[in-house]
């Protein structure tokens, strides 16, 4: 798939798979299932009788016999009211709900009994939403049927009440409904309209409150610090250039914290209330915090002077705040909301701003969502104090969008730069080939230049080897021809060395794979008729020696130069009747090496000291440089009666002439 394509299928995969999940989140809790026919509809209680009471006690009565108020007299003072029904609530307030009495508010209301018939499930009593600082709890024929647990500021408010009531009725009879609300003074409160029915008609309303006002709120608070702590991890690992996901990780935290008061549920928390209050503001700002610094960070556009500003109101407004030293938080919140507008509107200028220049798609519909986030706050602010009672907040599913939006840019980031690597990678995949071609062919030129410089190496030192040695010879022969008689001229003689010398030199030419035994067998196919037509008896007391890696055909010619000099030598000069070669390792200097020794018993040898021959000619100065080529040495040892020991040894590594000493003359 191309690489361009990755950001769109993506986007389209998460479409189509948020649709998904909302569809089964849908059939589950909806209540899809067919419903019975037959059932009674549920009644909707929008009617009450309400009543402001004396009583001064914040936990509410087990019974309403053993109320410490009138609400069972019969001159009680009930008067009607519609629900949803709501009383006022201050912007800001001092009251501290462990040291006042309550406010204590009654609602009455009769259950009709067509809502309370016989089903399979039996009648349930669904009351979409109730909100106070304080408690409230429900009686049915006078029972203590529900109360609020926890704490008395961050209560279950949030999640609808959902009661069975097959215990509590008779089948076909009416039943009384009390509500009892004790409210911190100057707070107010409210009560949503009131649902009586079947469960079967009920539960998929109940579900889908309880899904958008609790449920689904936690899933995604949890799904993005999910998230958030894959952002740290990756963070953690790259360091450097990784600051967008350490900033995403703070903002899973801090959305989180915001929003703890939405997923009260009915045990409460184990903080107190004030540092509750304090703890959700402080996530609240610090929301706003992280949300600047990552709109900065994803349009690469640092504002370190606003940031500056930014993070200082946001300290000041939290170290404000602290329970430390601040008034009850619980009643001054919905004044304490209104401090978010300035960062609000500051998010908002540097979203529209990055929109105006980047002009893609995510950011301008991330700029339009943080736009509509203004109403949407002012009406969860409304709510909060008591308006639209039955709507649910929005606040936490403007985190959702732009989380979600975030995760989007981040996204298309993350694809952009995929693209730009598959392009350099692309680039860099072409030069490389480039490169290859380049090289391969360059060494195919140094292979050819190699290849001839060796062919002519080697064809220089054919040339050379016949010019200094059969060239010499026939010079020679022809130097005796002319300057002396012919009876006195072995012109055979003559020949048979010329010949020698061409058939050694052409013996080098053969592949000897580093054996030395070989290339001392071939020398002795060669020279041993001529040796034995001069009357000489050649002993051949050779052993196995290693291989030698360095024997080529140039050193194998020194090899056998070196041998047939010696044994002309012996020939011509000695005298002797028999001649002995051996083989041996050998050590020398404490370098492992092979030796060759060549005994005769003639008369015995005593070679000249180093200036008594010239070297490059023919004779003991050649063999000497031969063997310095070779990196060994050579040695005449004279025995006391007859005979003399020539021993030629030769390194088992790689050899190291001495420069110069490569190219040898005859």
């Amino acid at each position: 798939m191309p690489l361009e394509q990755v950001g769109p299928r993506l986007r389209s995969a998460l479409s189509v798979g948020l649709a998904v999940l909302f569809l089964l989140l849908s059939l589950i809790f909806t209540g899809c299932a067919p419903v019975p026919g037959g059932l009674p509809p549920p009644a909707h209680l929008t009617q009450a009788q309400a009543w402001s009471s004396s009583s001064t006690q914040w936990e509410p009565p087990l019974s309403l016999e053993e109320s410490d108020d009138a609400v069972l007299a019969a001159g009680t003072p009930w008067q009607d009211v519609t629900l949803p029904d709501a009383r006022p609530r201050l912007m800001a307030g001092a009251s501290d709900p462990a040291s006042v009495p309550p406010q204590v508010l009654w609602y009455r209301m009769t259950l009709p009994p067509s809502a309370l018939t016989i089903t399979p499930q039996g009648p349930r009593l669904y009351i979409p939403r109730w909100q106070t600082v304080g408690t409230q709890a429900l009686y049915v024929n006078g029972h203590l049927l529900w109360q609020s647990r926890g704490s008395r500021v961050w209560n279950s408010f949030n999640r609808p009440i959902w009661l069975d009531l097959g215990g509590a009725t008779r089948p076909g009879e009416p039943a009384i409904l009390h509500v009892r609300a004790a409210m911190l003074p100057g707070v107010g409160g409210a009560l949503s309209t009131v649902w009586v029915g079947p469960e079967e008609q009920l539960e998929g309303a109940w579900r889908m409150r309880n899904l958008l006002q609790a449920d689904l709120i936690t899933l995604m608070r949890g799904a993005y610090l999910v998230l958030g702590v894959f952002a740290l991890v990756v963070w953690l690992v790259r360091r450097r250039g990784g600051e967008v996901y350490l900033m995403f990780f703070l903002m899973s935290v801090c959305h989180l914290m915001s929003s703890l008061h939405f997923l009260v549920d009915s045990q409460g928390f184990a903080l107190r209330d004030d540092w509750f209050s304090w703890l959700t503001l402080a996530g609240s700002q610090g929301s706003v915090l992280c949300s600047f610094h990552f709109l900065c960070l994803v349009e690469q556009r640092p504002r370190p002077r606003l940031g500056r500003v930014l993070l200082a109101y946001v300290v000041a407004v939290t170290l404000a705040a602290l329970p430390v030293w601040a008034p009850s938080l619980t009643t001054m919140l919905p004044l304490l909301r209104l401090t978010l507008l300035p960062p609000s509107l500051l998010v908002l200028a540097v979203a529209v701003l990055g929109a105006w220049r980047q002009r893609t798609p995510s950011s301008v519909l991330l700029a339009l969502w943080i736009l509509a986030s203004f109403p949407m706050g002012m009406h969860d602010l409304a709510l909060q104090n008591y308006r639209n009672i039955e709507d649910i907040y929005f606040t936490p599913y403007v985190y959702l969008g732009m989380f979600t939006l975030f995760l989007i840019i981040a996204l298309n980031r993350y694809t952009s730069a995929l693209q730009v690597a598959a392009g350099a990678s692309a680039t860099l995949t072409q030069r490389l080939a480039e490169q290859g071609r380049a090289l391969a062919e360059t060494h195919a030129r140094l292979t050819e230049a190699e290849r001839a410089r060796t062919l002519l190496n080697e064809r220089q030192r054919v040339m050379r080897e016949m010019h200094d040695g059969v060239g010499s010879s026939l010079m020679s022969a022809l130097r005796l021809v002319e300057n002396q008689p012919a009876a006195q001229v072995d012109v055979a003689q003559v020949l048979r060395e010329c010949i020698d010398d061409l058939k050694i030199a052409i013996d080098s030419l053969e592949p000897v794979d580093a054996d030395l035994l070989a290339l001392l067998a071939n020398l002795r196919f060669r020279l041993g008729p001529r040796l034995e037509g001069a009357g000489l008896t050649l002993h051949w007391a050779v052993q196995d020696v290693p291989p030698l890696p360095w024997l080529d055909a140039q050193s194998a010619l020194h090899v056998l130069r070196i041998l047939q000099e010696v044994l002309t030598n012996i020939v011509k000069h000695s005298g002797a009747c028999q001649i002995t070669f051996r083989t041996g390792l050998a050590d020398e200097a404490g370098r492992a090496g092979v030796q060759v020794q060549v005994e005769d018993d003639g008369q015995p040898f005593t070679p000249p000291s180093a200036g008594g021959y010239q070297p490059g000619r023919k004779g003991l100065g050649n063999v000497q440089a031969r063997a310095r080529a070779l990196g060994g040495r050579v040695q005449w040892q004279p025995q006391p009666l007859h005979g003399t020991v020539f021993t030629l040894w030769m390194p088992l590594d790689v050899p190291q002439p001495a420069p110069g000493e490569t190219a040898v003359g005859q």
